[in-house]
């Protein structure tokens, strides 16, 4: 880890934030896929990748803001290199070509479709999110499930729970001691794939601000995933981030959203 430096002492080492996709499954395992993304290519690269590059200078970890970025002589400091989360765009004109890899909440989390709403509901308020998609065995979205889809789900299941019969082989009945007659039943679990909104409204990470806001709008949703060239997660774009990136541009220091360990 290094601090940042001046190239030649012209130009602060430009920061690119490393993104962290959080995927948890429904055995409770989570697997983390962590990119960054590369200005000259315009697409997200994993952080060997990066690090591989001749442009490679460095990893800096941000002990206020908790983040790790590359440095990278990719060119001078774009706007709020130095402390993008907090100072990005303040006071400036606004750029609605800003794209998406400089705004959206970099640190998701995702789940798969066995997940239980009632993982969902946990993961939901321990870390203080309203929604979060759904993706299958590669990473690629297939659904956005929010804290509304859990609260319909739980209003229609009410106090019960659908009911599915197991089939017993003998040798099972004996330690559970059941008499003849009688039949075993468990709860069938609703899952992600049940609740979820199937079509998923999502943008690449190079698509600009303009865009993101014109579909969220006509869409009329909260939220969006952010995709690399390979169709995988990288990033969420709330309405809140968009409210942030304005903010901001108006010359208002707003804070980055708080984080729940």
């Amino acid at each position: 880890m290094t601090s940042p430096g001046p190239i030649n002492g012209e130009h602060p080492i430009p920061h690119h934030p490393i993104r962290s996709a959080r995927i948890f499954g429904d055995d409770g395992e989570e697997s983390v896929v962590a990119t960054v993304y590369c200005p000259v290519q315009e697409r997200s690269t994993t952080v060997p990748e990066c690090e591989s590059c001749r442009r490679f200078h460095a990893l800096h970890f941000d002990a206020t803001a908790r983040t790790t970025s590359v440095l990278c002589h990719s060119g001078p400091a774009g706007r709020g290199a130095e402390r993008g989360d907090l100072l990005r765009g303040v006071g400036g004109p606004l750029e609605p070509e800003t794209p998406l890899a400089d705004i959206m909440t970099r640190d998701v989390i995702c789940v798969r479709p066995e997940v239980t709403v009632d993982e969902i509901t946990t993961l939901l308020v321990r870390h203080g999110i309203s929604g979060m998609p759904v993706v299958d065995a590669e990473g690629k979205p297939v659904g956005m499930v929010s804290r509304a889809d859990v609260l319909r789900a739980a209003q229609e299941r009410g106090d019960t729970e659908e009911l599915e019969r197991l089939t017993l082989r003998a040798d099972d009945v004996a330690p559970l001691d059941i008499e003849q007659g009688f039949h075993v039943y468990e709860p069938v679990k609703t899952t992600a794939r049940d609740v979820m909104t199937p079509v998923v409204v999502q943008l690449h990470e190079s698509a600009s601000i303009r865009q993101a806001a014109s579909l969220m709008a006509y869409e009329g949703v909260h939220r969006l995933a952010v995709t690399s060239d390979d169709g995988k997660v990288v990033g969420i774009l709330s309405s809140l981030d968009v409210l942030r990136w304005f903010g901001r541009s108006c010359g208002y220091l707003i804070p980055p959203a708080r984080k729940r360990a």
